[in-house]
């Protein structure tokens, strides 16, 4: 599958369940889930934005926000990045669309 049916498949379930999520926070949250255990770092650099600017969209994925996503200190200055429940149910269902 090219990354034009992705984009238009998870576009598909988040206008469906998560309507108020911004672009970049979807974009995020597919990067998300392709990182194993990442922090707010790694998905920065892996779209290209700073991390405060990364920081702000995840953010809108929370538990106070979509509540896919939680953010745990590492007590190092990382935040790491884990999906909830609600997170693991909307991964397996955008992974399950592209098949």
């Amino acid at each position: 599958m090219n990354n034009k049916a992705i984009l238009e498949q998870a576009s598909a379930y988040f206008k469906s369940h998560h309507s108020g999520l911004s672009a970049e926070a979807i974009i995020c949250f597919l990067v998300m889930i392709d990182l194993r255990t990442p922090t707010v770092g790694d998905i920065a650099r892996a779209v290209g934005m700073t991390e405060p600017q990364a920081y702000q969209h995840i953010s809108m994925l929370t538990p106070s926000g979509a509540g896919l996503v939680s953010l745990v200190n590492a007590g190092d200055g990382r935040n790491m990045v884990n999906l909830t429940p609600t997170g693991n149910a909307a991964r397996a269902a955008i992974l399950a669309a592209l098949k």
